[in-house]
């Protein structure tokens, strides 16, 4: 995980997602809001794409797109359950695109391991981060 004041980086978003994964993924477009449960594992980077291809879903992300990230720690207003999740926009002042929350079965806690990554990873990204994708995650290639 980069320092407290780094931008992150492409490969520090998508190894943070992988280490929190399953995840429920929240994509909001116009009128539409479309939830999935996923696994996040296998990727690369390719024509300034983060790609992500396995038997259940697709994922091409445009990493000059990809500028801002931030952590939630919450509770959902409907359910009363404690809530993580992670804000991807393209810019601090955008509106985020996609809403990544760390899934768990209903009734079940979050388990020891992913909790503490995500709360690590929220002590760094509470107030937001600005990511540094395409370039750094070409060079990864």
């Amino acid at each position: 995980m980069p320092d407290s004041h780094a931008p992150w980086t492409a490969p520090d978003v998508f190894g943070l997602l992988q280490r929190l994964s399953p995840l429920r993924v929240i994509s909001e477009c116009g009128p539409s809001v479309f939830e999935a449960i996923v696994d996040f594992d296998r990727h690369g980077y390719a024509h300034g794409h983060m790609n992500a291809m396995t038997p259940t879903y697709h994922w091409h992300l445009a990493l000059d797109g990809l500028g801002w990230i931030r952590t939630r720690d919450e509770i959902h207003e409907r359910s009363g359950r404690r809530v993580l999740f992670l804000e991807l926009a393209r810019s601090s002042e955008s509106p985020r695109f996609l809403s990544v929350y760390v899934h768990r079965d209903k009734g079940e806690d979050f388990d020891d391991a992913r909790l503490g990554v995500f709360e690590a990873a929220h002590d760094h990204l509470r107030d937001g981060r600005s990511i540094e994708g395409r370039a750094m995650a070409e060079e990864e290639n």
